[in-house]
């Protein structure tokens, strides 16, 4: 059973990357929507529940298409008790569910065609899959390896292998990836997001030992991503791309001391660290989703804060909420909420959406 007495901050870390395993061809099976819960009190964005089976335990956003018309989500069984995942798809009112072999099954990215990508464990190797037209299909890989995002284009992201990764990009109507080049001295790296030009941000790891945040430019050239001036390089903790837009690209940077959501403009060349403590999601106005502890909330490109309803008084909320996907004119943002806890103590989390005026 996972252990779910671990830190919650680092809980929700890996919540908001997704999980992620995938494989084989599927027959969708469509589920009813449940009823929409909306926030109290007059609030700019209204919160609405995804639905569940009853006989699952909680679930989080894994994804959503930049116009924000699908949404990729998965269900925990009750308990714990296994490491299988339910891995659904939400989109307009409709819910389908994408039966995945193996375990920790997730479709990370989803496209507005419908096109999903994920990963699963399998026979102890995790695999690359994309979900398309109500089919799911293993992606060529050398050594197995994950799927992040999918653009409109249908361009997949993700990475090759088990203990040395290789950042990868598989084309659309390509069979076999093709590996993203890495700057001198990189033996390694990841690619988790794709925008609607082409740009890809991840991050490399140094044969020294060192990592850091890197972004492929649709023309070919890349650039490590700086840190804020003010911070001393050997308090690194961890230091992460996570989305990108258009200029815009946001990150996560953990020191000895702070954890805090830093934001990059690429055209201006500029970082900064955000009201936030994570911020796994931006769209091209720079609009920036996440958390400020226990709160899920937005920063937009002026840095002003706004926080989101959850399900629970934030004075009762000790896991946290988090935004983990914003769409490309705002009006969407989905995520999730703690909703409470069993009754064995473990967390609830429930996956949402915030439809915002």
């Amino acid at each position: 059973m996972p252990n779910t007495n671990e830190p919650r901050a680092l809980i929700r870390r890996a919540l908001a990357a997704g999980g992620a395993l995938t494989a084989a061809a599927a027959a969708a099976a469509v589920m009813p929507v449940q009823a929409a819960v909306a926030a109290p009190g007059e609030e700019a964005c209204v919160l609405q529940e995804l639905p569940m089976p009853e006989d699952k335990y909680f679930s989080i956003v894994t994804g959503m298409s930049g116009d924000g018309g699908v949404v990729a989500y998965r269900a925990y069984p009750a308990g714990l008790e296994t490491y299988e995942r339910y891995p659904y798809l939400y989109e307009d009112g409709e819910v389908t569910e994408v039966p995945m072999p193996g375990e920790d099954q997730s479709l990370n990215g989803v496209n507005e065609d419908g096109v999903a990508v994920g990963s699963a464990w399998v026979d102890g190797v995790v695999l690359p899959y994309v979900y398309k037209d109500g089919v799911l299909t293993e992606l060529a890989a050398n050594d197995g390896g994950g799927a992040s995002d999918v653009n409109d284009d249908g361009d997949i992201v993700g990475m090759n292998g088990q203990d040395v990764l290789v950042p990868v990009v598989w084309r659309e109507g390509r069979v076999k990836p093709e590996a993203l080049p890495l700057p001198e001295g990189a033996s390694s790296g990841s690619a988790g997001a794709i925008d609607e030009d082409g740009n890809i941000a991840g991050g490399v790891a140094y044969d020294d030992g060192t990592r850091a945040p890197y972004v492929w430019h649709a023309d070919g050239t890349g650039e490590e991503l700086a840190l804020p001036d003010w911070v001393d390089p050997a308090e690194v903790m961890a230091f992460a791309a996570n989305d990108i837009a258009g200029e815009w690209v946001s990150g996560y940077l953990l020191t000895a001391e702070e954890e805090n959501a830093v934001r990059w403009n690429l055209e201006d060349g500029t970082v900064e660290v955000l009201k936030l403590n994570y911020a796994p999601a931006i769209n091209e106005d720079g609009l920036t989703g996440g958390a400020r502890d226990p709160e899920a909330a937005v920063v937009n490109a002026d840095s002003e804060l706004t926080f989101l309803p959850g399900l629970v008084d934030p004075a009762r909320n000790w896991f946290g909420d988090m935004v983990s996907e914003v769409s490309e004119d705002g009006e969407r943002l989905a995520g999730q909420v703690f909703a409470g806890e069993d009754e064995a103590g473990n967390h609830i989390l429930k996956a949402v959406l915030w439809e915002c005026d």
